[in-house]
């Protein structure tokens, strides 16, 4: 075995070495960097031992930690940004024609799929066909007719998403999952109200304050001018003395 100190492969096996997915494991990080299955084992110790692969190990770690690192900064912003995304972006409601709208003389309108569905099911009933007078060409998300009879032109309720690929920034980070349902699909936000709490937690605009009484509800003796200084072990000895 060629020495792995003068390797080609050492920043490789420190970058695997330094890997979570690794868990500093030297042989394993030896085998992705490079060395074969029957070398990976020994080609780790050896590298593990010397003083200049430690060296570059703890740079690459400190590099590791710099890039991962979240002020809380970061935290906050993420929040006030989520706190303030605009959800009628990604979900919103519509009004649209009925079936009514814009038949012929506002008369049922079909799409030519579905007339053919109905008219295969009365066959298969024996029952007449539909009444297609409305004529075809009926979209889901089409504009309502002023003159409806039907809906009085105010057309119906229908609920949109937006495509998710035309989604940026915050909005797209409001999107807590989606998944398809036997009803369509389901699009799960994030709870702003929660978010705007937290913000408010964090820059001290609200603060929890503890009700404490003393044994059967009585009032709690307090020797001290702040109760709100004490710590919470503080707070459960003094309850604890007045249960007495």
């Amino acid at each position: 075995m060629t020495n792995p100190i003068r390797s080609k492969l050492v920043p490789r096996f420190v970058e695997e070495f330094c890997k979570p997915s690794n868990r500093e494991n030297a042989t394993k990080a030896a085998r992705e960097a490079g060395w074969p299955e029957s070398w990976a084992a020994e080609a780790g110790y050896r590298l593990l031992k010397d003083v200049e692969v430690q060296q570059m190990i703890m740079e690459q770690r400190a590099r590791v930690a710099q890039a991962a690192t979240i002020t809380a900064a970061d935290i906050l912003r993420d929040w006030i940004e989520l706190a303030d995304a605009d959800a009628s972006k990604i979900v919103y409601v519509r009004r649209v024609n009925c079936r009514w709208c814009n038949g012929v003389e506002h008369q049922y309108q079909w799409n030519a799929r579905e007339y053919a569905e109905a008219c295969d099911q009365a066959q298969r009933a024996e029952a007449a066909f539909p009444d297609c007078a409305g004529g075809f060409g009926w979209r889901h998300n089409g504009e309502p007719h002023g003159g409806c009879p039907e809906c009085a032109g105010e057309g119906i309720e229908d609920i949109f998403f937006r495509d998710t690929e035309s989604l940026t920034g915050p909005e797209r980070k409001l999107i807590a999952g989606i998944k398809r349902t036997k009803d369509g699909l389901e699009v799960k936000l994030k709870d702003q109200e929660a978010i705007r709490n937290q913000i408010a937690k964090y820059l001290g605009m609200l603060i929890e304050r503890k009700e404490l009484t003393g044994k059967d509800g009585a009032p709690l003796t307090i020797a001290h001018a702040n109760p709100e200084d004490l710590s919470d072990a503080q707070l459960a000895a003094l309850i604890d003395d007045n249960q007495k």
